[in-house]
């Protein structure tokens, strides 16, 4: 595991997102603050203590190409669904060395436990991932 947490302030809000899994899929609603989520992880991944963080999005090309120089590295990968293909899949199925946090709603193709599945929560300005039920 890169990180078994990630805590952060953006004020008002306050993050604290723990990881249980070596892949990690954040579900929910459209409108629920992924990526907003992945917008704060941009500025964060600036720090030393997070410099792991590689992130793709929409914007992203050449995902697979990208995906193969992460190594050691805490991937994210945004709108999931629509950027992965089966070579994204068996490369993260196999490539050990990363950690991934997914936002993403099918996980067929995908090697997870029942700890992979995270959903995010809100409650006092704080927001966190739980398991989804």
């Amino acid at each position: 595991m890169i990180y078994n947490r990630i805590t952060f302030q953006a004020v008002p809000f306050s993050y604290d997102l723990v990881f249980e899994d070596r892949i990690t899929l954040v579900g929910g609603d459209s409108g629920t603050g992924k990526t907003v989520l992945y917008d704060m992880l941009e500025d964060l991944r600036q720090t030393e203590e997070f410099n792991a963080i590689k992130l793709f999005n929409y914007k992203s090309e050449d995902v697979i190409e990208q995906l193969k120089r992460c190594r050691n590295n805490f991937v994210v990968i945004d709108n999931a669904d629509i950027l992965m293909d089966d070579e994204v899949r068996k490369f993260i199925n196999f490539e050990f060395s990363n950690q991934y946090m997914l936002f993403l709603r099918n996980c067929d193709g995908l090697n997870v436990s029942d700890k992979s599945f995270k959903v995010m929560k809100f409650e006092d300005n704080k927001i966190t991932l739980d398991e989804d039920l």
